[in-house]
């Protein structure tokens, strides 16, 4: 049982370091299409850089990989989200979605 277990615990870093592997890859050779991610609209129809657009990929990273960190450290059960964190996605969004509602109001006359 224990052999089938860490053979389990290799598949799956195996496959989630090849998944990283084939998204870098499509990421830097432009088959993936980021061409404004970080631009939001305004509301005459003009582009400007996001900052809120970027706190929200940023935090979202960063709340992914802890929570990947705690699924390869203790690989048997799911892990528990931090309530602090769920709170911290929350606010991000808030500020998000604010910002695209303050940028949907700039430039209606």
């Amino acid at each position: 049982m224990v052999l089938l277990m860490e053979l389990a615990y290799w598949e799956v870093l195996l496959f989630l370091l090849m998944l990283f592997g084939l998204i870098s890859v499509h990421l830097f050779t432009g088959r993936i299409n980021t061409k404004g991610l970080l631009k939001g609209t305004k509301g005459d129809g003009t582009q400007y850089f996001s900052p809120e657009r970027v706190q929200l990929l940023l935090f979202t990273i960063g709340a992914s990989f802890q929570y990947l960190a705690a699924l390869l450290h203790e690989p048997t059960r799911l892990p528990i989200v931090p309530e602090g964190w769920l709170l911290i996605l929350g606010g991000s969004h808030v500020v998000y979605l604010g910002g695209k509602f303050g940028a949907s109001l700039l430039g209606k006359s």
